[in-house]
């Protein structure tokens, strides 16, 4: 592949790389909004499905067979399937499986759970499942615009834009290599450091005695477009790497590509 399908090569990948990582953020966004505005006790359910919920037991409860389950939708069921040790304050907690019937009327239920022991001011545990008739129903009532316009999570958006980013990034990656390879073999390299000192602007380089440079010799560095940049003389030069000071209005940043065109004096 020449120099020049090399270039646009990397640079379509790198915009690619980009977008995707943007439209990833914009997922993730999506998603916290998402639950933000439905909140942590509201779930969407279609007939013949399963939601799992979970609760913190009450401290007197013994087991999960001490609480006080009221469902105001004929179609929708709960059944307590484990109890066990929350995480990170080794409180207990019970886990339920909630499952609308296949032919379960489109609608809200709401589930509370109780502790039959505690007063009446006890605060509840109270969860608002809305079963719809279709797939397509429940999208467009999401809080999530990406849902509701592609049909899918916000959360599994942000994964393939994040998927196709690193497979753009690694073919930026590849593309760099086979264009460092190219510009080798025609005398180049790319500017990978720059430093500035007193004598002038340090570079350094992918080039050195391998190449034909030696100290004292003088390099140009030009722009990936070739617009001419500076002239820079040699002051280190090892096998297939060098450094290289600019004097005067010269500039230099990374990713300009140095070659040896003009020769040594």
């Amino acid at each position: 592949m020449t120099e020049k399908r090399l270039l646009r090569l990397r640079g379509a990948c790198g915009w690619l790389a980009a977008l995707c990582c943007l439209c990833a953020a914009l997922g993730l966004a999506d998603s916290f909004l998402n639950s933000f505005r439905t909140g942590p006790n509201a779930f969407s359910i279609l007939p013949g499905n399963t939601e799992h919920l979970s609760g913190p037991l009450p401290p007197d409860a013994t087991d999960t067979s001490a609480l006080d389950v009221r469902i105001d939708h004929p179609g929708v069921t709960l059944t307590m399937t484990t109890q066990t040790q929350g995480f990170w304050f080794g409180n207990r907690m019970w886990q339920a499986e909630v499952k609308a019937a296949p032919d379960a009327k489109p609608g809200a239920a709401t589930i509370v759970l109780r502790d039959p022991k505690a007063d009446a001011a006890a605060p509840v545990q109270a969860f608002v499942i809305r079963v719809f008739p279709d797939q397509a129903s429940l999208d467009a009532a999401s809080n999530s615009y990406i849902r509701r316009v592609f049909g899918i999570t916000p959360l599994a958006a942000a994964a393939y834009c994040l998927a196709v980013a690193i497979l753009a990034g690694i073919c930026v990656y590849l593309a760099s290599r086979a264009l460092e390879a190219v510009w080798r073999k025609q005398g180049k390299a790319v500017v990978y450091m720059t430093k500035k000192t007193p004598e002038g602007l340090l570079i350094s380089f992918g080039l050195g005695t391998e190449h034909g440079l030696s100290p004292g010799a003088t390099v140009a560095v030009a722009d990936e477009s070739g617009l001419p940049l500076a002239t820079a003389a040699v002051v280190r030069c090892a096998a297939d790497d060098a450094s290289a000071l600019i004097v005067g209005d010269g500039t230099a940043s990374l990713g300009n590509i140095v070659s040896r065109l003009i020769p040594q004096a």
